[in-house]
């Protein structure tokens, strides 16, 4: 295949060796098979349309409504990977292993015996809870569905009980992308607490707040991508041969 790649981080130079290895061409000049949108977010400029023809095949992340109503009007078809299950189930570990590498980086702490929240039990959630349970951490998780706190163990809590869990809490992760931490909770926090955003807008952390009290919290994002580019890369590639081919 002819393939288009756009972006220039490590993932995408990983993944262009990987396509070449696989006998295929990564081009800048049409016509081509296969277009692949940076990730998570990454989109087509309105004005560079008319470079992509009708039923061209578009790997794209997160897009806005905009663009999926620009792709209709030229007939692409998108192929949205971070609905695929095989792909986000592999990016959900790659993220999880990520975020304990962030915390552990700024921790001036042992993860060993820490008191950790996990806020939201999706695949992310999951992954990260497994991970920081391996090492020793003492791991709360925080969930509004009820049948999610019960697969997450005796040591979970509903998201209605966050004033109640953050005062015992040392280093949060939150995975839920709605607003849940605002000034009030984070008043209670330790001051010594590492906030970690792992979600995607609107969040959930109130990091402006966070960072105006002087605590430590910040966004994690992309983390596949910029931690572990070579195998955020292969995952592409699987996806790309189980979804449209090596053709």
């Amino acid at each position: 295949m002819r393939i288009h790649l756009l972006g220039d981080t490590a993932r995408e130079c990983y993944l262009a060796e990987m396509l070449r290895e696989r006998g295929h061409m990564t081009v800048d000049l049409g016509p081509f098979d296969l277009v692949i949108l940076p990730l998570p977010r990454g989109e087509i400029a309105k004005e560079h349309a008319e470079k992509f023809p009708a039923k061209q095949k578009i790997i794209c992340g997160l897009v806005s409504e905009e663009f999926k109503a620009l792709a209709k009007a030229r007939q692409w078809a998108l192929y949205p990977i971070l609905q695929d299950e095989a792909f986000t189930q592999e990016n959900a570990l790659l993220s999880a292993e990520g975020a304990v590498y962030a915390a552990m980086r700024q921790a001036d702490f042992s993860l060993h015996g820490a008191s950790c929240a996990v806020i939201g039990y999706g695949r992310i959630g999951k992954a990260l809870t497994k991970m920081l349970r391996g090492l020793g951490a003492c791991v709360t998780v925080a969930a509004r569905r009820e049948e999610s706190r019960k697969e997450a163990g005796s040591n979970s809590v509903s998201t209605d009980e966050l004033h109640l869990l953050l005062p015992q809490i040392q280093i949060l992760f939150n995975t839920v992308p709605a607003p849940l931490i605002d000034q009030a909770l984070l008043s209670a926090a330790k001051p010594n607490a590492l906030f970690i955003e792992l979600a995607s807008p609107p969040y959930g952390i109130d990091l402006s707040a966070a960072q105006q009290m002087g605590l430590r919290a910040w966004l994690e994002s992309g983390i596949p991508g910029r931690y572990c580019p070579q195998s955020a890369a292969k995952a592409i590639l699987g996806y790309i041969e189980r979804s449209i081919g090596h053709g």
